[in-house]
């Protein structure tokens, strides 16, 4: 199960944003799930449940939102929602499309109480690591 792999990157990232902050608790993770991440929402919740308590992360909320699959056409730039997995484009008919959103598996942000008891987001900038599984 390679969701328990990557729980654990979110926890361990979480935890390194909790200790480099100054923080005394992690409140929550705020995770993406692409619909076509190849990684199991349901795994990860499972996963996370099983694996929180025994980290700095004890106590906190997993929060998984799920992007919309965007595809561009490569022909003609345009992006359409292909949720029904139908990868031609709209206004062109091509068939050459990528993937712009919706294959991601990524932490967010974190949000943490800090020393004087005011919670505060931690943001992952692009410069942050973050724990991704590309599709």
């Amino acid at each position: 199960m390679h969701e328990e792999s990557l729980v654990r990157a979110l926890l361990n990232a979480a935890s390194d944003v909790l200790k480099n902050a100054g923080g005394v608790r992690v409140l929550s993770l705020r995770v993406e799930v692409g619909p076509l991440s190849g990684v199991e929402r349901l795994l990860v919740e499972t996963a996370f449940e099983r694996l929180v308590d025994d980290t700095p992360c004890r106590g906190a909320e997993l929060l998984c939102e799920t992007p919309p699959l965007v595809v561009r056409c490569r022909d003609c730039a345009h992006e359409f929602d292909a949720s029904v997995l139908r990868f031609a484009c709209p206004a062109c008919g091509s068939l050459g499309t990528r993937i712009v959103s919706g294959d991601e598996f990524r932490l967010i942000d974190v949000t943490i109480v800090a020393d004087d008891d005011a919670a505060a987001t931690a943001p992952l900038t692009a410069d942050s690591e973050k724990p991704t599984c590309p599709a």
